[in-house]
């Protein structure tokens, strides 16, 4: 049975993917959008929403105790998404867009750890983050196929 958060974060998950796909689009075509490159609109796009999913894996994280593999994980994540800012800065493309999947791929690794031991690993959130992540990931390594 749904309830009408998860329904919530279903909608909003699904409607942040519309950024990364028009901004893959965007660096496909070539084609500037309000005067910002794709990858440009992809990159910054992609780091803040990994930002916020690691506020958010922290905010669910804060009062619980976890493991050592848990804590390693979690630290791994913000190192990521930090190593990806940098990247960002330095003008390295390709090793940006890296990291960044990289980043999505171990924040989403800490979450379903963690809701396991919360919820059942077939949850409903926990199902709808790993499908979202699947076509996030995907759209990485879209961005990371050479197609000038």
């Amino acid at each position: 049975m749904r309830t009408p958060n998860t329904s919530l974060t279903t909608l909003l998950g699904v409607l942040g993917i519309i950024p990364f796909a028009a901004a893959t689009y965007f660096s496909w075509i070539g084609q500037p959008f309000l005067g910002l490159s794709g990858y440009t609109l992809f990159s910054t796009y992609s780091a803040i929403i990994l930002s916020f999913l690691g506020g958010a894996l922290w905010g669910q994280l804060i009062h619980k105790e976890i493991n050592s593999l848990g804590r390693f994980l979690l630290i791994s994540s913000n190192l990521l998404a930090l190593a990806a800012w940098v990247a960002l800065l330095i003008g390295i493309p390709s090793l940006s867009i890296a990291i960044l999947l990289l980043g999505f791929m171990s924040v989403f690794w800490v979450e379903a750890r963690s809701l396991k031991l919360i919820r059942s690993p077939n949850a409903p959130y926990l199902n709808m983050r790993f499908v979202i992540t699947i076509i996030v990931c995907v759209l990485h390594l879209i961005m990371l196929y050479p197609h000038y």
